[in-house]
């Protein structure tokens, strides 16, 4: 049976947290160097994804979930969240200053 829901979550999540990062940036990169091939720099982009994907999921589902409890995860994700936004508000990281 298919699981839409978890589908759509797994959807939404990826896409949302991808949106912005380096991985994009080097794409739309790509694709401005080379106008004529858009559709093969978003092929090679999208397949890229997929696969560092299944690999990510072959790794949780394998490994991870054989010695640590979903809640473990959740807890310890949430924690390193609000470490990471704490450290760039204070300016202890993240602080990149460009010269123009």
């Amino acid at each position: 049976m298919f699981n839409w829901r978890l589908f759509l979550s797994a959807l939404g999540i990826v896409f949302i947290s991808e949106m912005g990062d380096k991985t994009q940036i080097t794409t739309m990169l790509l694709a401005g160097a080379k106008p004529a091939y858009v559709f093969w720099v978003g092929l090679g982009s999208a397949t890229a994804l997929i696969c560092a994907s299944f690999i990510e999921v072959i790794i949780g589902s394998k490994l991870i979930a054989r010695f640590v409890k979903p809640a473990t995860v959740q807890l310890l994700s949430g924690i390193t969240f609000l470490a990471l936004g704490i450290l760039l508000v204070l300016g202890v990281m993240g602080n990149v200053k460009l010269d123009l």
